[in-house]
């Protein structure tokens, strides 16, 4: 397939996305098809990821420059979008070169007076950013979050009624950061200060070493990181340092007998594995059967080969009488919106409540399976309460056989919630949104 730019990749996945799947599961499409040289790479998932976040502002822009309503074509409007989103936000890209860019895509992808178009409304705003009407934060809050920092009203409204309205600025400043690649230590195989290395003379920049008291880095620089010889000899598993913290909530003993219950993609199972020393009894388990091969060929890679994989669903557990079981449910997602470019747009408010009733009943089945004395562990990469400490106290309430388990010896007191439970917010603590509760069964 013939090579074409980074603006036409992200082009293409902008406007194919919305009807088929992720858009990083389409971009990476795209960049196998095409192989584009690294920086061509790292400009096109900076594109899409950008161009997606931040949708609000572009379109409240096009909509104050665009005098006249005119409709154009979805691949017009998304050219539209992303030459918007390198003016706005990209220094290094010269004004010239993404508006000429925008205008030669429109007229390959629509036609003379469609770019017409692209070319007035990017030379206006060239003319009047400095003068573009925002909302106000002291007048309109909701309107002004939701249209300044990129996010759907109801969520931000959702936040107010919990958080002050320069917090709700914080945490949605902070999903729109440009994450960088966390990666877990592999404990099995090697030390921090051999990956450090490893790391260092592949070309990245390594900005953060042990996240949250773990042997985790942070890593920019080196992209497809899983092509890195680091990763492929499994001296890493790509992993936030929040979403192993969970791992240590668990902490299973030597020996001891592990289910993780919703295991997909093997982070946190194999993380088990490595807490575990390799001694003991893992099982893998997931509702899908072709996730569970993602699970496995992440532990072959780490050298995981004492592991055990299951497919069942966690509601009906295919186990019995087991000393660990971490449920990590399925869930909206609304802690990593930094990382999951689109989850900000695809949710909606009723998505909470209707997963909050599936991770009750899926929590209050597996509990079932853990022997009397033993350790459940509930977590979600959510920062709504009715996903989290809400959920534990609905299962705790209708059940007489379970008791808190104190945590703050375990993690560092910082992310300590109430009651004894985890709670990391990318605002406050600088990784994903992740909860955990440590349950005993009595």
């Amino acid at each position: 397939m013939a090579s074409i730019s980074a603006r036409e990749i992200a082009l293409n996945v902008l406007t194919q996305y919305p009807g088929r799947t992720k858009p990083d599961s389409l971009l990476e499409e795209m960049l196998a098809a095409h192989d584009p040289d690294r920086r061509e790479r790292a400009l096109a998932t900076h594109l899409v990821s950008g161009t997606i976040k931040w949708r609000n502002l572009i379109d409240y822009i096009i909509r104050h420059l665009s005098r006249k309503g005119r409709v154009v074509s979805p691949p017009v409007l998304n050219i539209l979008r992303l030459s918007l989103y390198q003016l706005v936000f990209l220094d290094k890209v010269p004004a010239y070169g993404a508006t000429s860019e925008g205008v030669n895509l429109a007229k390959k992808y629509g036609d003379r007076y469609q770019a017409g178009y692209v070319n007035a409304i990017l030379r206006r705003y060239l003319r009047e950013k400095d003068s573009i009407p925002f909302p106000e934060l002291g007048r309109d809050p909701v309107k002004h979050i939701s249209v300044v920092y990129s996010h759907p009203a109801w969520l931000v409204r959702r936040w107010l009624k919990r958080f002050d309205a320069e917090e709700v600025v914080r945490l949605a400043d902070a999903n729109n950061r440009i994450p960088a690649i966390g990666l877990r230590v592999n404990r099995l195989k090697a030390t921090l200060e051999e990956v450090g290395d490893s790391l260092c003379e592949e070309g990245a920049e390594i900005l953060v070493r042990r996240s949250l008291g773990s042997d985790h880095v942070y890593v920019r620089g080196i992209s497809p990181v899983e092509a890195s010889q680091t990763h492929c000899r499994g001296l890493v598993q790509v992993q936030d340092a929040a979403s192993t913290l969970v791992g240590r909530v668990v902490g299973p003993a030597a020996g001891s007998s592990v289910v993780d219950l919703c295991s997909a993609p093997g982070g946190k199972a194999t993380h088990l594995y490595e807490i575990m020393e390799g001694k003991g009894v893992l099982a893998a388990n997931d509702v899908s059967l072709e996730r569970l091969f993602d699970v496995r060929r992440n532990a072959r890679r780490l050298g995981h080969d004492g592991m055990l994989y299951a497919v069942s669903d966690g509601r009906e557990p295919a186990f019995g009488d087991v000393d660990f079981l971490l449920v990590d449910a399925p869930c909206t997602g609304l802690g990593v919106l930094a990382r999951r470019w689109d989850l900000r747009w695809t949710k909606r408010e009723q998505d909470i409540a209707r997963m909050a009733a599936f991770q009750k009943d899926l929590l209050d089945a597996a509990i079932g399976i853990v022997k009397h004395g033993g350790i459940v562990v509930y977590s979600t990469c959510s920062i709504e309460p009715e996903e989290n400490e809400q959920v534990v106290e609905a299962v705790m309430a209708g059940r007489g056989d379970l008791k808190p388990a104190d945590i703050s010896r375990i993690v560092p007191p910082e992310v300590v919630y109430k009651d004894g439970m985890m709670q990391t917010l990318p605002h406050v603590h600088g990784v994903d949104g992740m909860f955990a509760a440590r349950l005993e069964r009595t």
